[in-house]
């Protein structure tokens, strides 16, 4: 997968190592951790680090593509794509940093990974899953075209338990071109 992707405000790009301390900033917020399946809180020295040096391997393997979310030329969150063990789904998974809340950042985002990864890829669907009481995320999901298909208990690293959790899925030949839904 590509460099880098651009909608009208944002720019998805690759990590870097210099990103490392605003996504401990953002992702280190109780607000934001607590909503994640695999961040810990505290999010403690040298995790964005970690995080961020797996991140070539995860593309060189076609296992996952983490991208960097930029606004105004400052990272403000996340979203990337996890490949699925058949092959055919990827995983799409998404943060935004507390100050970016409710500012259509996660769906733009979001439009843009979904429009690519049908695009560049042979999968058939994606699918998403978030926190049953993280009702934003569903609403993202489901601008997206994302509709659910299950619950499931998630484990939360920041809770450190398990957390119920909605599961949802994309097919390809139900996704909209971009230009066919608002923000």
């Amino acid at each position: 997968m590509q460099e880098a992707l651009k909608t009208d405000r944002l720019v998805l790009r690759h990590f870097t190592f210099d990103d490392a301390p605003r996504v401990r900033e953002l992702v280190g917020n109780w607000k934001v951790a607590r909503m994640l399946a695999r961040v810990a809180y505290p999010y403690g020295d040298g995790l964005a680090e970690e995080w961020i040096a797996g991140h070539q391997q995860g593309r060189a393997t076609g296992k996952s593509f983490p991208f960097a979310i930029e606004k105004d030329g400052e990272l403000v969150g996340c979203v990337g794509l996890d490949a699925q063990e058949d092959g055919r789904a990827y995983e799409i998974g998404y943060w935004i940093g507390e100050p970016y809340w409710n500012k259509g950042i996660a769906t733009e985002a979001g439009r843009a990974l979904v429009a690519h990864a049908f695009d560049r890829s042979p999968a058939d669907r994606l699918t998403a899953g978030h926190l049953a009481e993280n009702h934003a995320s569903g609403s993202v999901l489901t601008k997206l075209g994302f509709r659910y298909i299950g619950e499931a208990h998630i484990w939360s690293e920041a809770r450190r338990e398990k957390v119920h959790g909605l599961r949802m899925m994309l097919k390809r030949d139900a996704a909209r071109p971009a230009s066919e839904s608002g923000r």
